[in-house]
């Protein structure tokens, strides 16, 4: 790109219809009319890392993790340089929260969430956390849908306790199919300098994503509390 075309960030909002501001400078730039079709070629390439969403069980509050045959962050930047924040996080401990960002395959379609997206059944999501301090080293993450019970996605153990970040700019590992439970899916994410562990946080996570606030000694540990309302809509992705 030239100094007078547009980042890549901004190519790739106009790219995924969320900004045509840039319609004229692109239909006259032959460099960012070439960096788009780039663009959707890489997108092509590497749709067949995503594991094809499976019809889902008829479980409440059932999300699947599905392993990918390689990390989506082998691509890196190249996949999606659009950073969309789903609707803003709620942030309860001190600092700043963790800029978390979901990615969704639907269909063989790769797009980063945005406000104005939903989820369906068969969606499969991936999670990419950033550490908002250097102590930060572990990720406990759960989810509760329309029916009000807890999912629990890192650890799914529910004995289990935080897993270790990956290294920045990497997601979560494996993939969550999102089940045909109703929605919203509130998805929290309580990133630590220390594990947590599900039989002592489940419950202040579940209350948490209903809105109650998180508590105190929770809050003592350095805690940085990010949380997401995903709206869901009946039925499932073609």
């Amino acid at each position: 790109m030239s100094e007078d075309c547009p980042s890549s960030f901004a190519l790739d909002a106009y790219r995924l219809g969320m900004d045509r501001t840039r319609a004229a400078h692109v239909a006259g730039c032959a460099r960012c009319t070439a960096w788009l079709a780039a663009q959707e070629q890489v997108e092509a390439q590497v749709a067949h890392l995503w594991v094809p969403a499976a019809p889902p069980r008829p479980r409440r509050a059932l999300w699947r993790l599905a392993r990918l045959g390689l990390p989506l962050a082998a691509v890196g930047t190249a996949l999606l340089l659009l950073v969309a924040r789903p609707k803003p996080p709620t942030e309860t401990a001190k600092g700043p929260s963790a800029l978390v960002q979901v990615a969704r395959s639907r269909g063989g379609a790769l797009s980063w969430l945005s406000p104005a997206d939903d989820l369906l059944a068969g969606d499969a999501i991936r999670i990419f956390v950033n550490r908002p301090d250097a102590s930060d080293r572990y990720v406990l993450v759960g989810s509760v849908d329309g029916s009000g019970q807890l999912a629990r996605f890192y650890p799914a153990d529910g004995q289990g306790c935080s897993v270790a970040l990956p290294p920045a700019g990497q997601p979560l590992d494996g993939s969550i199919v999102i089940d045909d439970a109703p929605g919203p899916e509130r998805l929290v994410i309580l990133v630590s300098h220390d594990p947590l562990c599900w039989p002592a946080a489940g419950e202040a996570v579940r209350g948490f994503a209903l809105g109650a606030p998180l508590p105190a000694d929770l809050l003592s540990q350095g805690l940085h509390a990010t949380r997401l309302v995903l709206p869901k809509r009946p039925g499932a992705a073609p």
